[in-house]
């Protein structure tokens, strides 16, 4: 039995999924940006409610049509989407640890997320990832997690931390080189198994260059991942608007915040005091 080697094996892969293949009138039909408003946030939970249901994550619709909890809508977390023309069509949420609210995946992992954080770590974690079904194409996923990347590096995130089903597992590892935090463990709030990942930010550059720099441009994920935008897409335009995430405004995290009482499920009593003068809200928390 010939067993080929990882970097033939990685080569195939994104060679065969077309991964870093970016046709360019894709640069006249989608942009990249930062929501940085509370319509542009509506309409990135909306994607995420409506293919977590699709996918079996979610018992039963939202009233609301979105799904999304309170680490989603904090000042310090950003929300991505890729849109074409007006409508949302791919989005993700980076989530800042802080010493508050910690992250969503603490309910899974904190025993592992603390001992990240008591070596002095600086956590951020992917979360809220959604590819509406016409549009479910990895290519998108890959320029989300690209944005991703570099705005972890602006924060000086340390390690950059996700929970995934476990058949997910294995594209993380191989083309993003992320490393075991935590076992599968059932998550309820999306009624599947999750398996907790790491990527250390303060070496992945290096290890990117070991594993893919010596592959050429379409299978080179280092290059597509430190390089430029246009360099790493080919797209002469690169139709997006990055700059810099904005917070909600203290009105729009209330007005969603009231949308879903259930994002506001669990808090301490210094957390729900916290919320209450981030926004306050009409009513008892519960």
């Amino acid at each position: 039995m010939i067993i080929k080697p990882v970097k033939d094996r990685r080569l195939t892969l994104i060679r065969r999924s077309r991964l870093l293949s970016f046709e360019p009138d894709m640069d006249d039909r989608l942009r990249i940006k930062w929501a940085d408003t509370v319509e542009e946030r509506k309409a990135a939970f909306s994607v995420v409610h409506q293919e977590y249901l699709r996918l079996g994550y979610l018992e039963r619709p939202n009233p609301t049509g979105m799904h999304y909890g309170l680490h989603h809508v904090l000042p310090t977390s950003s929300t991505l989407v890729l849109k074409k023309a007006h409508e949302v069509v791919a989005t993700l949420t980076h989530v800042l640890d802080t010493d508050l609210y910690g992250l969503p995946m603490d309910k899974l992992y904190r025993d592992e997320m603390d001992a990240l954080r008591d070596k002095g770590r600086r956590l951020a974690e992917l979360s809220a990832l959604a590819t509406r079904r016409d549009f479910c194409w990895q290519r998108l996923f890959m320029i989300l997690c690209r944005a991703a990347y570099h705005h972890a590096l602006e924060k000086r995130v340390t390690d950059l931390c996700v929970m995934v089903n476990p058949r997910h597992v294995p594209f993380y590892k191989k083309v993003f080189l992320f490393e075991d935090l935590g076992p599968e463990r059932y998550y309820p709030v999306v009624q599947a198994p999750a398996v907790a990942l790491k990527a250390d930010l303060e070496t992945i550059a290096d290890r990117l260059r070991a594993a893919y720099g010596h592959l050429p441009p379409e299978a080179n994920v280092y290059r597509f991942l430190t390089g430029s935008w246009e360099d790493a897409t080919g797209w002469r335009q690169a139709h997006r608007t990055l700059g810099s995430p904005k917070p909600l405004e203290r009105e729009e995290i209330r007005w969603l915040l009231c949308q879903d009482p259930c994002s506001l499920a669990d808090l301490t009593p210094l957390q729900q005091r916290n919320v209450i003068y981030l926004c306050p809200l009409p009513g008892r928390l519960h």
